[in-house]
């Protein structure tokens, strides 16, 4: 990315030559491909760099039963926005990054600046999101669909001396219980997030995944006693059911389904319930699990082309990858998916954060912005923190 100067390369060069972020700069500079991420309740960070070849783009979904490596994909799919597969050249742990490697990659040229950028869109007003959210409300009531997320931006300039390097590792540092990632592609541009939603997950033997719905502000008392709406309860149910509906439907049918549990997020509360089978059941057919839960109710709506409509119609900015999902993906190995929210993009000169809230027949606009606006705390009190 151009807002790195030379001089900045070689002082971070200089000052943590062996480091991941030396890493992070040089990639940026010359644009070579990488991701690195720190999974739920782990220590280690995990960086792929792709740098002797472009990554693919996936062109039919049942592709995904035989990728391997780490995939990013889009909410919806469309001429801009693909689903791209990265297939790591060399892969790392942590610091354990060599300054031979570090000062090759310095010299590399293989890759253009080539990404396809939004242009700028507005940051959402709050009279815009409100009117937004009583449109969907309006529309839920005559019975158009039962749920819809509607989402919002807000575009912000670089803070002075602004090191996204050092901001993925502040973000790993505050916040264990999420998946925390940092990547560049071609094609999807430079991208951050520390989101709390699993899609598709595997712990040897056995797959899971999870609905998660319902927020509320985190506070001092213990995470049992947090009590709920009858909005919020009636979002987690949509949301369970869609992903009890789809595992029947997948030929999943023994699965183990958790309670429903209060969960806590950075500085938010969230309901959710688990769903626990054996991976080997996906076996040949996990593209077509991925197409059927994603994307799901708690990110789209439901029904889900009814909900996709309403947002396609309503929402002035692209989504782009927000609310899609990204992680590694094996055949051999399982796959570890997550839904992309808490996320911004990165570009020369600001920051695009994003949010959504959950709509229902019951949903107070003014409450929609407050959840929206306690969202992208989970950023921003990170990113201006000393």
């Amino acid at each position: 990315m151009s807002h790195f100067s030379n001089k900045k390369i070689m002082d971070s060069q200089n000052n943590f030559f062996h480091s991941l972020a030396a890493l992070h700069y040089v990639c940026q500079h010359q644009h070579i491909p990488f991701m690195s991420y720190r999974l739920p309740l782990h220590a280690a960070i995990t960086t792929l760099v792709q740098y002797q070849s472009q990554p693919a783009t996936i062109k039919k979904p049942e592709e995904l039963n035989k990728a391997e490596g780490f995939v990013f994909s889009p909410f919806t799919e469309n001429n801009e926005q693909k689903t791209i597969v990265l297939k790591p050249n060399l892969k790392f742990k942590d610091n354990n990054i060599s300054t031979e490697f570090i000062s090759e990659l310095s010299t590399c040229n293989l890759f253009n600046d080539n990404t396809v950028l939004n242009k700028k869109n507005k940051s959402t007003s709050k009279k815009d999101f409100e009117k937004c959210v009583q449109h969907a409300v309006d529309a839920i009531k005559k019975g158009e669909f039962r749920k819809v997320v509607v989402s919002k931006i807000q575009n912000i300039d670089l803070p002075n001396n602004f090191s996204a390097p050092h901001l993925f590792q502040k973000l790993c540092a505050t916040y264990p219980h999420a998946y925390v990632y940092f990547l560049q592609l071609p094609g999807a541009g430079c991208w951050m997030g520390a989101t709390p939603e699993p899609l598709l997950t595997t712990d040897g033997d056995l797959m899971q995944t999870v609905s998660l719905a319902g927020t509320q502000q985190a506070t001092n008392i213990a995470i049992n006693e947090y009590s709920w709406t009858d909005k919020e309860i009636e979002e987690q149910e949509i949301v369970t059911n869609f992903v009890e509906k789809v595992l029947q439907e997948s030929g999943i049918q023994n699965y183990s389904k958790s309670k429903t549990e209060n969960y806590k997020a950075a500085n938010l509360i969230h309901l959710k319930s688990s769903f626990t089978f054996e991976y080997s059941t996906t076996k040949n057919k996990l593209s077509k699990l991925i197409q059927a839960l994603h994307p799901t109710p708690s990110v789209g709506g439901l029904p889900r082309n009814e909900a996709i409509q309403f947002i396609n119609a309503h929402e002035k900015h692209n989504r782009a990858y927000y609310t899609g999902f990204l992680g590694d993906i094996s055949a051999s190995e399982g796959v570890n998916l997550f839904v992309n929210l808490r996320c911004m993009q990165l570009t020369n000169t600001y920051l695009t954060l994003y949010s959504g809230a959950g709509i229902t027949a019951s949903s107070v606009p003014e409450k929609e912005w407050d959840e929206t606006e306690n969202k992208l705390m989970t950023l921003k009190q990170v990113l201006f923190s000393s």
